[in-house]
């Protein structure tokens, strides 16, 4: 080997180094006119938490707080999704109604048991979002009782999740409070509400 190379000097870590991890961007104040890409959380940029679905909902719960957020992925051993959870989720009726319904204690509920499931998430596109203005991102999350979206893109032969929108994150960039209607729980029903207008 050419002896022109010079070696670096090995320390020992310090205690208490902590690792390194993917940071977004500075959140930047928008407008309604502003593109809606401004209020993505980019996971080519930022590192999305999951957990498995047999991981206990007390124990998801945790890794919120740890990671300061109210979304985690539930995904298998390959990444694919199968669904997600939220602190809403965990603190809220659904470990209720899963006591009431099969038994068991608040300790014994895993992540599956009050997921929301793959087949019922509804995502928005990216080529659609890169079109879209933060207003109409706004209202959309407001019309579908939205407090997170997913945004996906499409990868030669696969779909991945590109991003997420919060309206936490978005009342933050915008200063305001961005609280989802309940106009309308699915797309289905904006289409029905819609049909039945005209």
């Amino acid at each position: 080997m050419n002896n022109s190379f010079t070696t670096l000097p090995y320390v020992s870590i310090t205690p208490g180094t902590v690792l390194r991890r993917p940071t977004q961007a500075k959140r930047v104040q928008v407008s309604l006119n502003d593109p809606a890409i401004l209020l993505m959380t980019d996971f080519e940029r930022v590192m999305p938490i999951t957990v498995s679905s047999m991981l206990p909902i007390h124990t998801a719960n945790d890794r919120m707080v740890d990671y300061g957020v109210r979304l985690l992925f539930v995904t298998d051993d390959d990444h694919t999704i199968l669904g997600l959870i939220t602190a809403n989720d965990i603190l809220g009726e659904r470990p209720i109604k899963h006591i009431q319904q099969h038994g068991g204690n608040f300790n014994e509920i895993i992540v599956s048991d009050i997921m929301t499931k793959q087949s019922q998430l509804e995502v928005i596109d990216f080529s659609d979002l890169n079109r879209a203005s933060v207003g109409e991102i706004v209202e959309t999350m407001r019309t579908f009782n939205r407090q997170h979206a997913l945004v996906v893109e499409k990868e030669l032969d696969n779909i991945a999740v590109r991003g997420l929108l919060s309206t936490t994150r978005i009342g933050q960039q915008l200063g305001i409070n961005v609280e989802p209607s309940n106009r309308a729980r699915t797309f289905q029903e904006l289409e029905l509400a819609l049909m039945s207008a005209a």
